[in-house]
């Protein structure tokens, strides 16, 4: 069985994300994803370049995982596809790519790493709720130790 690989991006959401509802009724999450960009130098120094900026966009569930982790600033890692866009827009033919999101995961800042380490552990507080049947007493089979191909 061949294992299954998507494009990914990471960078950092670079505005305020948009979300709304498909005329069809579908969550669509929608923000500019920013990466910085740099480049080594032949003599091992570094040089920034200018952050290269692209639209995300998201669809029903990846849309409603995006909204519930992502705000302005917040860096991320996401999986799924580059694709052509165009649309009208004041009269104007717009034409460009977005990468449109089916997974998507917060990637932890440095801030949120200083939190951990100097709040006791009963006030760093979780960005999300762990779902009752992940935390549910499950029966007394002990745990496979291995994978059987």
């Amino acid at each position: 069985m061949a294992i299954r690989t998507h494009q990914s991006l990471s960078g950092y959401v670079a505005t305020e994300p948009n979300t709304d509802s498909t005329r069809e009724g579908t969550p669509r999450f929608y923000a500019r994803a920013g990466q910085r960009q740099g480049r080594r130098e032949p003599d091992g120094t570094y040089t920034k370049l200018q952050t290269q900026y692209v639209p995300i966009v998201a669809y029903g569930d990846a849309a409603e995982e995006a909204a519930a982790l992502l705000a302005k600033g917040v860096g991320f890692v996401a999986e799924g596809r580059f694709r052509p866009v165009k649309y009208e827009k004041d009269g104007r033919t717009i034409t460009g790519h977005e990468f449109e999101v089916w997974k998507i995961g917060r990637r932890r800042s440095a801030d949120d790493h200083a939190t951990a380490v100097e709040a006791p552990a009963e006030q760093v507080t979780h960005r999300r709720d762990v779902p009752a049947e992940f935390t549910a007493q499950h029966g007394t089979r002990p745990a496979v130790s291995a994978l059987a191909m």
